[in-house]
């Protein structure tokens, strides 16, 4: 089969979703012999040209967010015709409201954040959302998500067959992983972050939905009785992040890291004590699960799809109960014992996330279109 990408992530800063892509056209190549594979870009990318056929279309002389639709509903179905395409996947949740003959659509959603709390979201962000993933949850052949949860959630505010959502869930790049690191090296690293002593780590956006003011409700619960204990929160800017980002500066326990490469935050999974993850909503939570596979005690929300990614590989909280947050990290500071217990667990349950059986299971839903099969 002729299998066509919606690749334009490549062209964009990586975000979590152009991340999740990446690591899919990574690993077709060591599992599908078979197929033909199409990336579709405005412009040249150079990503495994023995294996994929990039297709550049056109650059846009006007504004990405105007121009994007008219790419995906006018441009993209000439090209899906041109190169007789069967299946088209999109890892970005929209493709054109219009059928091309003889293709399949495949769409990921990795969530439905926009109908979850307008104050996630910017505005326009949020209606551009609500209007072409509407129409596109209802073109495509097949749904793929990431959880149980973003399932429940997709046909919660869809009516749609449930048999044409499928769950795979996605797994932790293998770079975080359990590492003996030597007194001298921790010492050295701790130093040139200025970290003193015990360290409480937040991975994800400075933003409204990932409940970052719990976090620094929590420190202040600290800030006089251990002040070695220090607070690092690592991300970028989102909405809502720089009013966040003034909070953070007032107190001299919580430290905010941005541009942290994925060895670097290995360290930190490695070097700290305690991950605190309160969101308030997640179609999946790539962090805690990274935490988990680094040995790395986790404190999450129970809610969402934290509930079934963490499950028993952590201890679940309300996210909005800052005093039973802070009494845990007690716990997991002072009593070896426990500590040990869930950086156990934890590790345990990382192992049902495996890279290979959700390649493998993406591809098996490609080979069901396979009219040849």
């Amino acid at each position: 089969m002729n299998i066509g990408i919606d690749a334009r992530l490549l062209e964009r800063k990586i975000t979590g979703i152009g991340r999740f892509l990446i690591i899919l056209l990574e690993n077709f190549p060591l599992y599908d012999k078979k197929n033909t594979y199409y990336l579709f870009t405005y412009d040249k990318v150079e990503f495994r040209s023995d294996f994929y056929k990039n297709i550049p279309t056109i650059k846009s002389f006007i504004p990405q967010k105007i121009f994007s639709p008219i790419w995906c509903n006018f441009l993209l179905p000439f090209y899906l015709k041109k190169h007789k395409i069967d299946i088209l996947f999109s890892a970005n949740q929209v493709v054109p409201l219009l059928k091309v003959k003889g293709c399949k659509y495949i769409s990921v959603v990795h969530d439905v954040i926009y109908k979850a709390d307008p104050s996630f979201l910017p505005f326009i962000y949020r209606k551009y959302l609500q209007t072409f993933a509407y129409f596109s949850v209802r073109v495509s052949d097949l749904i793929i998500t990431v959880s149980e949860y973003s399932k429940s959630d997709i046909l919660k505010h869809y009516n749609i067959n449930p048999d044409k959502v499928k769950v795979v869930h996605q797994s932790a790049n293998k770079l975080f992983r359990p590492e003996i690191i030597s007194e001298t090296e921790e010492k050295s690293f701790k130093e040139k972050y200025s970290l003193t002593g015990k360290v409480v780590l937040y991975v994800g956006m400075i933003e409204n939905r990932k409940n970052i003011q719990v976090i620094l409700q929590v420190a202040d619960l600290f800030a006089e009785i251990r002040k070695e204990l220090v607070f690092v929160l690592i991300g970028k800017i989102g909405y809502g992040g720089k009013k966040i980002k003034t909070e953070i500066s007032k107190r001299k326990n919580v430290i905010h890291l941005m541009n942290i490469d994925d060895e670097t935050l290995a360290k930190f999974y490695n070097i700290s004590d305690v991950f605190l993850f309160p969101s308030l909503y997640e179609g999946f939570g790539y962090p805690p699960l990274e935490a988990m596979q680094s040995g790395l005690p986790v404190i999450a929300s129970d809610n969402t799809s934290l509930r079934e990614i963490v499950a028993d590989g952590g201890v679940l909280c309300n996210p909005n109960d800052y005093h039973k947050i802070y009494n845990e990290i007690c716990k997991l500071l002072d009593d070896e014992n426990y500590r040990e217990k869930i950086r156990l667990a934890g590790i345990e349950r990382a192992k049902n996330f495996s890279l290979e059986k959700s390649i493998i299971q993406i591809l098996e839903l490609f080979k069901s279109f396979d009219k040849h099969n």
